[in-house]
Parts: C-alpha cells; sequence; structure tokens
C-alpha cells in the first residue's frame, strides 16, 4: 500500500470520527439535557484539547496498524487509542485549566465511566473502519458481479 493511499485514507478516517464525535456529543448531550464536560470551572478547552488528543492517538494508530495487521484488531486498538488519548487529553488539559488535580481526577472519571466514553470508542472504530475500508478498496473500482470478467 503507498504512503499517498494510507495518508488519504487516515485522513478520512480521523475526519470522520471528528464530525461523528462532535455530532454524537451534541445529540447525546442534548437527549439527556447534560452538558458534556459538567465538571464546574473548567471552560471549554479541556474538551477541545481531549478531543485534539484523541483524534492524534487514533490517527497514529491506523497509521502504525494499517498496512499489515487485521481488521478487527486495527478498529479494536484506534477506538482503545481514542479513548486513553480523550481521557489523558482531559486530564492534563483540566489541570492546567483548574490547577486542581482532584478536580482533573473527576472530570476524568465521569469521562472514563458515562456515556461519553462510549462515544469517543463508537466513533473511533467507526471511523477506523472507513479508514481500512478506503485502503483496502481503492484499487479496484466497484462492479456489480455481472460486469466482471469472470470465467465460469
Amino acid at each position: 500500500m503507498s504512503r499517498s493511499r494510507r495518508a488519504a485514507a487516515t485522513a478520512a478516517g480521523v475526519v470522520l470520527f471528528a464530525t461523528v464525535l462532535i455530532a454524537a456529543f451534541g445529540f447525546v448531550s442534548l437527549l439527556l439535557d447534560e452538558d458534556v464536560i459538567v465538571t464546574p470551572s473548567l471552560g471549554q478547552v479541556p474538551g477541545v484539547i481531549a478531543v485534539g488528543a484523541s483524534l492524534a492517538s487514533m490517527a497514529l494508530t491506523i497509521w502504525v496498524r494499517m498496512p499489515a495487521s487485521g481488521v478487527w484488531g486495527t478498529l479494536l486498538w484506534s477506538g482503545l487509542a481514542a479513548f486513553l488519548g480523550y481521557l489523558a487529553g482531559l486530564g492534563v488539559a483540566s489541570v492546567f485549566a483548574t490547577a486542581d488535580g482532584v478536580l482533573a481526577l473527576s472530570a476524568v472519571g465521569r469521562a472514563a465511566t458515562t456515556w461519553r466514553g462510549l462515544v469517543v470508542i463508537a466513533a473511533a472504530i467507526l471511523g477506523a473502519a472507513m479508514a481500512l475500508a478506503i485502503a483496502r478498496g481503492a484499487g479496484e473500482n466497484a462492479r456489480w458481479p455481472w460486469e466482471r470478467d469472470d470465467d465460469e
């Protein structure tokens, strides 16, 4: 697989991940009438940094695992990497935003044990699946079974 195809597939997967993650956070937050980060005095910056860290860790995982790894392993590792990246980014940004480790730990614990963590994992798996589909199917054009030149 060429580096350009791998880069394009990784970029498309990360863009889908970001889009689904932001939309899902918005929809679930609206349905539950609850903020994504409910820890008081944090603001929006830790959430933005958490999503950025999650995107970076997912992109790196897809890039590294795509060429020779199996599909299921890549999907699961991408979901785990995005989840852990989100938690790490949220924790570090929360400490810098409030200078309070307990408050940061509270935000991370809540993100890890509620619907937020599941949303991150699901969006990452969906984005990784798209990246793999693009990478593995980019060499062929889509055809109906009767369009193939197979000798029967």
